[in-house]
């Protein structure tokens, strides 16, 4: 399977827990739920500096980011879309609320547009 695309989403570190469950639907594999890393805003020697958001990077395909994309931007799909998934996976887990992912929608950091290469 080839990999051409890097899906990239930055939330508030408060958003950890709902961020854990949505990642843990969206995966295929089981590791979704821990692909959510601190970020790193700098380093005091050899020690990193971090910032007070969490962010997951994934290669995929140009679908699963097209898809991804949709779903920040609808959160009662991306609610449906991960409560069938706990129900066919988890279904004694619980997954987030409509409300909770409209709390997650609403808090993601846009990427910075790329600035042109200057020669």
């Amino acid at each position: 399977m080839s990999y051409n695309y890097t899906v990239r989403i930055e939330v508030p570190a408060s958003q950890a827990v709902v961020a854990a469950k949505i990642g843990a639907a969206l995966d295929p594999d089981s590791g979704g739920a821990a692909s959510w890393n601190r970020t790193i805003i700098g380093y005091t020697e050899d020690k990193p500096i971090y910032g007070d958001t969490i962010f997951v990077s994934t290669p995929c395909r140009q679908e699963f980011a097209e898809q991804v994309l949709l779903l920040i931007a609808n959160p009662a799909m991306l609610h449906a879309v991960v409560a069938q998934d706990y129900a066919a996976r988890w279904p004694d887990e619980v997954p987030p609320t409509l409300a909770e992912c409209e709390a997650f929608c609403a808090s993601v950091i846009p990427e910075p547009a790329p600035e042109p290469i200057k020669l």
